[in-house]
This record gives structure tokens, sequence and C-alpha cells, in this order.
């Protein structure tokens, strides 16, 4: 074989796998800067648009019913778009969970989370914010619990839990009062 075509080969598989390596390193780079940053997400509870009483307990129908309307805010920070789901409240007694709360969709015209779904797109850079109400009848629980902890999915499925209220006295009717400023969750 001639040098030159030897020359012009050598130079076409190294040009090849330069471009190659070019290119996986760009798609990395571009990866690193689509994923650096992070979702805050952020509660505040806040009096209900059905009975405009805070979170707590309140006596109806011969039963005592556990209601928490909260707002919650989700800042994106990625330059990518991220999924939070099923974000609902679950109920402790001395760290065991004794139940899931009830997430509400529509209430007296009034319509919750997002559009009644309690799973969330968020958009690249952003901030939203929604109104979620959650509630519990105490014939619907089995027994007593002390805390109440706020539960969603990440993008990659994980299962988070974030403890955001005591209860001191379950089924007795009292209430705990709306937050004045936003608490961070994750």
């Amino acid at each position: 074989m001639d040098n030159q075509v030897k020359l012009l080969i050598v130079g076409a598989i190294i040009s090849f796998f330069s471009t190659l390596l070019g290119f996986l390193g760009q798609t990395f780079v571009q990866y690193l800067i689509a994923n650096k940053g992070q979702v805050r997400i952020y509660i505040k509870k806040v009096y209900s648009k059905v009975n405009y009483k805070p979170c707590g307990f309140t006596e109806e129908d011969g039963d005592i019913i556990f209601s928490v309307p909260i707002w919650i805010e989700f800042h994106n920070t990625k330059e990518k778009r991220e999924v939070i789901r099923n974000v609902n409240l679950q109920l402790y007694h001395e760290g065991e969970k004794i139940s899931g709360m009830f997430q509400a969709t529509k209430m007296n015209e009034s319509v919750f989370a997002n559009g009644g779904a309690y799973s969330f797109i968020l958009e690249p850079l952003s901030i939203c914010q929604y109104d979620l109400q959650y509630f519990i009848k105490r014939s619907e629980t089995e027994g007593n619990f002390d805390e109440v902890r706020l539960s969603f999915y990440d993008s990659r499925d994980i299962y988070h839990e974030r403890k955001i209220l005591c209860i001191d006295s379950p089924w007795v009717p009292k209430t705990y009062g709306a937050d004045k400023d936003w608490i961070l969750i994750n």
C-alpha cells in the first residue's frame, strides 16, 4: 500500500475518534449544566378556601374531620424539567405510619393542586405555587396520631417524607393556626 493512502486512513481514523470524543465531551458538559441546580419545595399552612379555618380538627355530622390546607411552592433551578409526583400527607403515631390523608380535588367551586392532580411537572428555571387541601375523618383511620409528614416522589421515583406538624391531642376539636412565612421542606 502506498504511504499516502496509509496516512489518509490513519488521518481519517484519528479524525473520527477525535470528533467522537469531542461530541461525547460536549454532551457530558451539557448534561452537567442541565442537572446543575435543585428543586426546592416550600410550604405554608394557610386558611382553607372551603371553611376559612386553618388546619385542625372540626366536628361535623357526628364525626371529627382533620383538615390541612397548605400552599406549596416549587422552585426549580435546574435547566431541565423535573417531576414531583403524588404530594400527600401521612399520619404517624410514635414513628409508625397510621394512614395517608385524602387529597381534595374540588370543593365548593375551588379546584386544588394542579387542576385536581397532586403531581406536578416543573418547567426549567421556574417557580410555581399551588393550593392543596387534605382531610381525613376519624371514622376512616385506625387510632391516634401525633405527627403529620409531607410525602412525595421525585423525578427519579425516589420517595421522600418531611415532618410538617406535631399533633398534641388528636381528634379533639382544635385549630393549629396558619404559618406567617414559608417553610423549606426540600
